[in-house]
């Protein structure tokens, strides 16, 4: 499984899920430092050229032909929009689960998608789509009172900016120049859709800083599998138009969730979805629709085994009622989770982990060409076993762990089901060293360098 944007938090919920589930996920991003790189269920990590490139799907598709088939899901606005632009050719080398370019577009071009949400029904705020610089500064003056500004597709943002805040009595200079300041609008996809980087303005409402209702949820291709989930955004960071950073549950609101359902039935959307909703006045206002994986995945995630206590608190479950809650909570990953109940809890496969190999050895100094006070001096052997034995005869046993380090190799091998095991190496020192083991390594090799040798192993499962 390839998971794009892995210093993303919802990607990186996404890792540690498929991986706990011994599904191998390649972890890719545009740096070295995020987070999803350092991930233990991350089985590799690539880096790739930016995301809201031209060159990246090329990339992508050269990944694709490397012979290894992989399925590949989007997880951001950047990565839906090239798997989608280039479905048909991406198809031919990754399993997708991705609507078409007409489709996503519904999305990202935040003018359908207020057009098509109001056909169902569904309410947005006061929002404007002037169709010049001069319009745009006459409806800030105009409008009064605070202002969104952001442009049409937030993949013409090349800084990653929510929105800006404006008004009359603040505003100074054209809003579409201070918009080309703030966001950056200079990347491929404004250059092929420059109508995305005019300005989309929109009545702010004070509510959003306190309170965003959140529908979260996944339809399947024929649209008769359908589940959701509600949270409400209680924090973001920045506070007035920023990341959701604390989330609490609540209700599905059914008129909200049929809306929600014509309105992907009416654009052709499937996929994990998440609709954003300030919650003002009594009315339901959608801001936004995300059709990828979302932000707060980890919460709907976690929020599994609340479902399973919640259901059977005070009652007598089996294991199959722990399973079907799981499912129920989590529908996107039901095979998943089904497999590994038939693997872990019915099946009647054993367990064969062992370690069967632990060599210890001093690290000595080798005859060869060295740097000694500024000039190169060839050692010989003689030289070595001289320089051995006078750094045994000066070794102080009481103080030192001794005369030289150990390089210790520890092997374990997997012979029949498997399971996450953790293993313990301890040192003569008596320090430790505790050692993941994933699933799908049938052996794994460990190599340590200590000032001491190890003396004892273990392996057990993990917790």
């Amino acid at each position: 499984m390839v998971l794009c944007n892995a210093s993303y938090y919802g990607t990186v919920a996404a890792i540690r899920s498929l991986g706990r589930a011994g599904i191998p996920v390649v972890a890719v991003d545009t740096g070295l430092l995020s987070t999803g790189r350092r991930s233990r269920y991350a089985k590799s990590y690539l880096s790739s050229p930016p995301f809201d490139s031209a060159d990246w799907s090329d990339w992508l598709l050269a990944l694709g032909r490397d012979g290894v088939r992989r399925a590949i899901y989007a997880t951001s606005d950047a990565v839906s929009f090239a798997l989608a632009d280039r479905r048909e050719e991406l198809s031919s080398v990754f399993d997708l689960y991705q609507p078409s370019l007409e489709t996503m577009m519904c999305i990202l071009d935040k003018g359908l998608l207020h057009r098509h949400a109001r056909a169902v029904g569904i309410e947005t705020p006061e929002t404007w789509f002037p169709q010049s610089a001069n319009e745009a500064d006459g409806i800030v003056r105009e409008a009064g009172g605070q202002i969104v500004a952001k442009p049409r597709s937030q993949l013409c943002a090349s800084s990653g900016a929510k929105g800006m805040l404006i008004s009359a009595v603040t505003n100074r200079g054209s809003v579409y120049d201070r918009l080309f300041k703030h966001f950056g609008l200079s990347n491929a996809f404004t250059k092929r859709f420059p109508e995305m980087a005019m300005p989309m303005l929109q009545r702010y409402h004070p509510e959003a800083m306190k309170k965003i209702y959140s529908l979260s949820g996944f339809r399947d291709r024929s649209g008769s599998h359908i589940v959701m989930q509600a949270a409400l955004k209680i924090l973001q960071q920045p506070r007035h138009l920023g990341i959701g950073v604390c989330f609490e549950e609540a209700e599905v609101i059914p008129d909200i969730a049929q809306k929600t359902i014509r309105l992907c039935e009416r654009i052709g959307y499937y996929g994990a979805f998440e609709l954003e909703f300030i919650v003002a006045q009594g009315q339901m206002l959608l801001i936004d629709f995300n059709g990828r994986f979302y932000n707060q995945l980890a919460f709907d995630i976690a929020r599994g085994m609340k479902l399973y206590y919640a259901r059977w608190h005070h009652r007598h479950p089996s294991a199959a009622d722990l399973r079907e809650a799981l499912v129920d909570a989590a529908p996107e990953h039901r095979d998943t989770i089904r497999n590994w109940f038939d693997q872990q809890v019915y099946a009647a496969d054993f367990v064969d982990d062992a370690v069967d190999q632990v060599e210890s050895e001093e690290i000595l100094p080798r005859p060869g060409r060295v740097q000694k006070d500024g000039k190169i001096v060839e050692l010989t052997r003689d030289d070595i076993k001289r320089e051995i034995n006078a750094r045994r005869d000066a070794w102080d046993r009481d103080r030192d762990a001794g005369p030289f380090p150990y390089r210790s190799v520890v092997r374990a091998r997997r012979h029949a089901a498997q399971v996450p095991q953790t293993l313990v190496v301890e040192f003569a020192d008596g320090s430790q060293e505790k050692l993941a083991w994933p699933v799908g390594e049938r052996w794994h090799r460990w190599v340590f360098e200590r000032p001491v040798n190890s003396i004892y192993k273990a392996v057990g499962e993990a917790a």
